[in-house]
Formats: C-alpha cells, sequence, structure tokens
C-alpha cells in the first residue's frame, strides 16, 4: 500500500493552540504541575463558536503573560514558566464576547499549590487534534513517555499513513495534508496502551 508523503517537523513547547476532540463546558480552566519541575501546564477549553484569548495576571491584576486570539471550539494549551514568579496568588482568565472565566492558583517557592485530582490529571493526557491549512496538527502531553505511533485511515478504513512518533514527555508536531485526496479521515494516536481518535475531512 502506497503511503502519502506527510511532512512532519517538532513545534516549540513553550505555547500550543489546539482543537479538542471532545465537548466540553464553556471555559474550563485547568492548571497542573509539569513532571518534577518549576513549570504548570495550562489548558483552557472553549466550546462556543466565537474566539478568545488567555491572559494570565498577579494578585494586582498587572498582565504576565497575554496569547493572541484562540479560534472558537479550540482548545489552549500553554508550558508556563513559574521560575520568576514570587510567592503569592496568581489568575488566568478565558476572555470572549460572552464573559470572563476565571481560575485562580497559588505559587510558593516557584511551585504550583494545588491539588491535583485524578480527573484533571486524565484530562491533561488527552491528545489535542486541529486541522486547518491543509495541515494536522497534533499534540500530546506523553508524561510516562510511552512509545507513540500515528495512523491516519481513510472513510473506507484503508491505512494511509503511519508513523513512529518520538516518546518525548510533550509531542507537538504537524503533518502535511496537501496530497490527501478529499473524503473523510480518522486520525489514530497511540501512546502505550491508550488511543486517541479523530476525525476530519478535506
Amino acid at each position: 500500500m502506497k503511503k502519502v508523503n506527510v511532512l512532519r517537523r517538532i513545534l516549540p513547547i513553550a505555547v500550543l493552540a489546539l482543537l479538542s476532540t471532545g465537548a466540553y463546558g464553556k471555559g474550563k480552566i485547568f492548571i497542573n504541575s509539569y513532571l518534577e519541575t518549576d513549570y504548570a501546564v495550562i489548558t483552557a477549553r472553549y466550546d462556543a463558536a466565537e474566539s478568545y484569548r488567555i491572559r494570565i495576571s498577579d494578585a494586582d491584576g498587572s498582565q504576565l503573560y497575554s496569547s493572541s486570539r484562540i479560534d472558537g471550539a479550540a482548545s489552549f494549551q500553554k508550558l508556563f514558566d513559574l521560575s520568576s514568579l514570587e510567592d503569592g496568588d496568581y489568575f488566568i482568565e478565558l476572555t470572549s464576547r460572552k464573559g470572563v472565566s476565571k481560575e485562580r492558583f497559588s505559587v510558593k517557592d516557584h511551585e504550583l499549590v494545588k491539588r491535583e485530582s485524578k480527573s484533571v490529571e486524565k484530562d491533561l493526557l488527552n491528545a489535542f487534534f486541529r486541522v486547518a491549512d491543509e495541515k494536522l496538527y497534533v499534540s500530546h502531553m506523553n508524561f510516562g513517555q510511552s512509545m507513540l505511533n500515528i495512523y491516519i485511515n481513510d472513510q473506507f478504513g484503508t491505512e494511509v499513513y503511519n508513523s513512529s512518533l518520538p516518546n518525548e514527555s510533550a509531542y507537538s508536531g504537524i503533518f502535511d495534508l496537501t496530497n490527501l485526496p478529499s473524503g473523510a479521515y480518522q486520525v489514530s494516536l497511540v501512546s502505550g496502551d491508550k488511543k486517541y481518535n479523530y476525525e476530519f475531512d478535506k
């Protein structure tokens, strides 16, 4: 079977704007420690069909970070460096035309002070997908550094592409879809014994 020539390259881990496969409540924001480091993973999801932005500020309202505009029905993820933050409370805001969702977090000794729930940990381990401008964007927080493989099947179940991916703790890549004919496709990302699926039309 002939494989489609798909270009892959690694993106910088610093900022990832990605599309979620699931349906989530409007304005959900999560923050969790990233491995044993002084970084935190910030994830925001918004299921309304409108744009939004993510802003991080301190307790006095001073802005520490502001994202570019994120398209509606998308998920945003950022690895945020806590090493330069003083002890205290901080806020993550998701702002859209419909209002603001806010999540408070605290930092002590350059580490996140927050009880991590299993449901949030499970949510962060999901794979994220987005298709735009003839490209497939894939990202996965692979905390266990499991073996990663990606497969693309057409609407008839025929495999048109497969590849092993770097088993890094955080993977992000772009796949060129220009050589795929029009039709419906399913992407499967296999991480260890877990499998994440995403469907798209071209």
